[in-house]
């Protein structure tokens, strides 16, 4: 690989995984009930946020980089009750970024300037694959952010955070 697509793939694999890493840390500090708790009837709970980014992620890497059928239910995704366990909610959004992952280390420099036709916003674009893959990895890290404040709103100061050095003075262990 020439070095700037061989740091890309390298870079997006490493954002994938920790934002992915920040989704599983703030799902272990939650329970069902949490996870599937709307702050309003009109806002997604956290549950729905990972069922919508395990369908995205298939859907752009699988389907939109792969060629693979496309079998997302965006709409589901957002308007699912079903409170579905933690650990089957985890088992789906793990495939989906292992899959993800597999993906980009399967990139080579002349496959990330190729072009997909893409959905985009209810029409069909033309995208590269290293736009869809950056647009993914994004999309994924903009969540996981989403689901940090969702899972300190629930919580409050028992929020655990991955290092704790960079917790206020005031919320860190021993403290």
């Amino acid at each position: 690989m020439t070095d700037p697509a061989r740091l890309f793939v390298i870079e997006a694999r490493a954002r994938l995984d920790d934002a992915a890493d920040l989704v599983r840390h703030c799902l272990g500090q939650l329970d069902d009930a949490r996870i599937w708790r709307r702050p309003s009837e009109n806002q997604n709970s956290i549950g729905n946020l990972v069922l919508h980014l395990a369908g995205n992620l298939r859907q752009r890497f699988a389907a939109n980089i792969d060629g693979r059928p496309d079998v997302r239910d965006r709409f589901g995704e957002f308007t699912s009750r079903e409170e579905t366990p933690k650990a089957e909610l985890l088992r789906r959004f793990d495939e989906a970024v292992a899959a993800a992952g597999a993906t980009l280390q399967s990139l080579t420099p002349e496959t990330l300037v190729e072009t997909r036709r893409v959905p985009d916003r209810g029409r069909e674009v033309d995208a590269t694959v290293l736009g869809t893959a950056f647009r993914a990895v994004a999309h994924l890290t903009g969540h996981a952010q989403e689901i940090v404040y969702m899972t300190r709103s629930w919580i409050g100061d028992r929020y655990e955070f991955r290092s704790p050095s960079l917790a206020p003075p005031e919320m860190r262990p021993g403290r």
